[in-house]
């Protein structure tokens, strides 16, 4: 008598993907999708509350949605990679953070200065590091 192992899910869908371009801009839009909707809130919630702590540590509240941005981004992007996690990851976060830096620089009319480039690019690549080394493990 045969045996067969069906499954209940198509196992075509649950094939992991391996392409790391694919997987670099997938983790970098989500990122931008995850920090767009957390400055849209940050803005309701600055409207609705009169809070001076608020205005007073928003810089510091910006670079910690920009972080989180960049490791939730790395984490679901390399949850489908077999490897490369950290590569894709602080992939992710460079790709982040050149594009925020382009956005900021287009808005402002200013020029980032070289230490504050290599701040956010050693957070943005620190951060998409560990959310890539997370994320495969996941």
């Amino acid at each position: 008598m045969a045996v067969h192992n069906r499954s209940r899910w198509n196992t075509a869908d649950n094939k992991k993907m391996t392409n790391p371009l694919s997987l670099i801009i997938r983790g970098t839009c989500i990122s931008f999708i995850f920090s767009l909707l957390s400055v849209l809130l940050l803005a309701i919630f600055t409207l609705v509350s009169d809070s001076e702590y608020l205005e007073a540590y928003l810089e510091y509240i910006m670079v910690a949605i920009s972080i989180g941005s960049i490791f939730l981004g790395s984490v679901l992007a390399t949850q489908k990679a077999e490897a490369k996690g950290l590569l894709i990851g602080m992939s992710v976060g460079i790709l982040y953070v050149g594009i925020s830096v382009l956005i900021g620089m287009e808005l402002n009319n200013d020029a980032a200065t070289t230490l504050v480039l290599l701040n956010k690019l050693l957070a943005g690549v620190a951060a998409g590091a560990l959310g890539g080394l997370v994320g495969v493990n996941l």
